[in-house]
């Protein structure tokens, strides 16, 4: 079978970003980055799917230079094959264009399913793999937590999480997209030293300012952009009930109704 990938390389969640002057991006220096957590998800869901069919697994990834890191945590994993377009310009944070990059290389690759994960961490979105479906007519199916793939008859039947604890059981024809829950796979283990070694391995990068991969209209023009980030702001306040277990229920009892809570 021939497999694809999208891996996303983002902030590492321990250290809080700084906010620009601008107010519309984050400062990148002195970050520390990251493979998105549900897409390490849906690369070892991938790589399990070629155990039992077969065939290869490319992984693919849209960023500036530094997101090829992610690309050597992939081949570390097992990857067959790893593209890289690289985006400088918008170094990932553009949505269209991230989709339009997808399609072009999806389109060249033409595989029979394509995995990502259900969300990014650092924008929480969630609309990559169904907006990339849309771009090159695949049908999707999100929050998948279990895939069987006949290769015979083409079809693939999923689990997928409604919420609650209810699930429902899908079928789609082969090629198609999946987006993938946490926890589909347990994530194995990767050694430093495993990923050094793949700094070795090819990658293929393409570069994103050039054509099929150019946006014809400037970030600036985009139909979506950042208009302001900021932090969560401190507004509440805690105090402490004292008294006995009596004194201290009957008191927050008090404040709860004066407070119009009860």
């Amino acid at each position: 079978m021939n497999i694809v990938t999208f891996v996303k390389h983002v902030p590492a969640s321990a250290v809080t970003p700084k906010i620009s002057a601008s107010g519309t991006r984050i400062e990148e220096d002195g970050l520390s980055y990251e493979v998105n957590e549900t897409d390490l998800y849906a690369l070892e869901e991938a790589l399990y799917q070629r155990s039992l069919h077969k065939g290869s697994v490319t992984a693919v990834t849209v960023g500036p230079v530094r997101a090829k890191d992610a690309l050597y945590v992939a081949y570390a994993k097992g990857v067959d094959h790893a593209i890289h377009v690289i985006d400088e310009a918008l170094r990932g944070t553009n949505p269209s264009f991230n989709v339009r990059a997808g399609a072009e290389v999806l389109k060249q690759l033409r595989p029979d399913i394509v995995f990502a994960g259900i969300q990014a961490d650092d924008d929480l979105q969630g609309q990559f793999g169904v907006a990339l479906a849309d771009a090159v007519s695949l049908p999707v199916i999100t929050a998948v937590s279990e895939v069987r793939i006949d290769p015979a008859k083409r079809i693939v039947t999923v689990i997928r999480e409604l919420g609650a604890g209810f699930k429902e059981e899908l079928e789609a024809d082969l090629p198609c997209l999946l987006t993938v829950q946490f926890g589909i796979r347990l994530l194995r283990y990767t050694s430093v030293m495993s990923i050094v070694k793949a700094r070795s391995r090819k990658i293929e990068s393409l570069r994103g300012d050039a054509q099929p991969f150019a946006l014809q209209e400037r970030p600036a023009s985009s139909h979506l952009r950042v208009v302001e980030l900021s932090y969560p702001s401190n507004r509440g306040n805690c105090e402490l009930v004292t008294g006995s277990a009596e004194e201290a229920a009957g008191k927050l009892v008090r404040k709860l109704v004066d407070g119009g809570v009860v």
